[in-house]
């Protein structure tokens, strides 16, 4: 249950120390309190909240339930900046946003490993060893100056990370991309934007509340990430290091109330400030992209795909780990060749794809979930090409081999015919020794859907001009030696 400051409140400031979660929060004058709906549980540990408890002058109560439809007049308007055509839009897609993605997607499955200050960390190498990503997790998102968690709260702040904050991520990776300088320009957006972007507003099984905690929730920890880079040169691009700093600087979080009849303030809207970090200074910079000093590397992101992840991140959370992978993957050249060794990894993680090859019985399990997961995977959209030297049609799961019968009913007919007289039946059981073929086994690649196909073209770098002067010296210089 939420609680709520009345207005004989004193300002005496013995309930704030006592709440667990911060949710006590003083005005900007100082002279009094407020309470975070979103963080607010009502102490469910306790009979009675710690607040209460501590509190001399009956100043806090429970939140009543509000009566009737919150009013969104106080809230900016919510004008779409991305998917302005409904389908997609570009996002920035650097290693960088690339890695803090799978970082928010497969959590405690990477390799994190204490560094020499006792403090949890990932690091990603980039070009072959010659330069590495380093990733930590900051205990407060809106610190100006972020310090990195312990290894034990990092630990148990990467298993509560919420796969849906993949989403907020790219939202933020594509807003970045439509202001200039963003590594100095902040964008702001509100919970009706994200609501709209996620379907969030659709669902009428949360109450408002619950909403703006989850966004909130998500926002939070997609902010949460650091990044140190040393990256190599590349080109005319020179290398270049960056000290830590945060992925998405948090700088403000701005609440909307409304008091109803009886005077008590209901949270109706929340309101967030966010700018990149320094990365895109090299990673998203425009001007230095055209003299070549600087990158600028960007994509197009299915609105689809953030669909995908809301309605699916429960039954198939391998699928939605692949899905998010296969965004960035896909970008990277023609050769679209995938191992099914990998596609486990990702999905699953290395420690489940080592028990399925040493505990009796647990491939059973991952084999079935993996093609489920393909299974969503080609519904989604994006259809796998199998290999046929490798991932021939006896070891394919069998959905992908029930594609192929016919709906109308003479057809379906004549194909089990001909299906029953082949050498190998579609029903056949499986032989003995899928697994080991399977984990052997690789994808030619995906065929794309429309939204996925589309490519962002980019302008090809300018030819230096020649000088008369250049022309005529060689010219004469042809000349000399004929």
């Amino acid at each position: 249950m939420v609680y709520t400051v009345k207005d004989n409140c004193i300002a005496c400031n013995i309930c704030q120390p006592q709440c667990p979660h911060g949710a006590i929060k003083s005005t900007d004058d100082g002279e009094s309190y407020w309470i975070d709906p979103t963080r607010c549980d009502g102490c469910p540990d306790v009979d009675i909240p710690r607040c209460v408890e501590a509190c001399d002058v009956d100043a806090l109560a429970p939140l009543r339930p509000k009566k009737g439809r919150y009013k969104s007049s106080l809230l900016p308007p919510a004008i779409p900046d991305i998917f302005l055509n409904g389908k997609t839009t570009p996002f920035a897609s650097s290693m960088v946003i690339w890695e803090a993605c799978n970082i928010l997607a497969q959590r405690q499955h990477l390799s994190w490993q204490t560094d020499a200050d006792g403090q949890l960390c990932y690091r990603r190498p980039v070009h072959r060893d010659r330069g590495e990503m380093r990733f930590r997790l900051t205990i407060n998102p809106e610190s100006h100056s972020p310090v990195p968690m312990s290894e034990y709260e990092a630990t148990a702040a990467i298993t509560q990370f919420d796969i849906r904050a993949t989403c907020l991520h790219l939202i933020f990776a594509a807003y970045a991309v439509t202001v200039d300088c963003p590594w100095e320009t902040s964008f702001v957006l509100n919970n009706q934007h994200i609501e709209q972007y996620l379907g969030l507003d659709k669902r009428k099984d949360l109450t408002k509340l619950d909403k703006l905690t989850l966004i909130k929730q998500l926002v939070y920890q997609a902010c949460q990430l650091l990044v140190a880079v040393d990256w190599p040169r590349q080109g005319k691009v020179h290398a270049f290091s960056l000290d830590e700093h945060p992925i998405w600087h948090l700088l403000d979080t701005e609440y909307y109330f409304e008091a109803d009849a009886q005077g008590d303030r209901h949270l109706i809207g929340l309101s967030f400030t966010v700018r990149a970090g320094i990365w895109a200074k090299h990673f998203l910079n425009k001007r230095d992209y055209r003299n070549q000093t600087a990158f600028y590397q960007y994509g197009n992101l299915p609105k689809s795909l953030l669909t995908e992840v809301l309605s699916n991140w429960q039954q198939h959370e391998g699928a939605v780990r692949l899905l998010l992978w296969l965004l960035f993957k896909l970008r990277l050249g023609s050769d679209h060749r995938l191992t099914v060794r990998t596609l486990l990894r990702i999905a699953y993680g290395t420690d489940r794809l080592v028990a399925a090859t040493t505990v009796r019985g647990a491939h059973k399990r991952l084999l079935k979930t993996f093609e489920s997961d393909l299974e969503a995977i080609y519904y989604y959209g994006l259809t796998p090409l199998f290999d046929p030297e490798t991932y021939s049609f006896d070891i394919q799961p069998l959905w992908a081999k029930a594609v192929d019968i016919p709906d109308d009913v003479d057809d379906a007919l004549e194909f089990w015919v001909n299906d029953a007289n082949q050498i190998r039946s579609l029903t056949d059981t499986a032989p003995r020794d899928k697994w080991q073929r399977l984990i052997n086994a690789r994808l030619a690649g995906f065929e794309l859907s429309e939204d996925w196909q589309q490519t962002v073209h980019r302008r090809a770098p300018k030819r230096r001009r020649r000088s008369l002067h250049d022309l005529y010296g060689t010219y004469s210089g042809r000349c000399r030696y004929a």
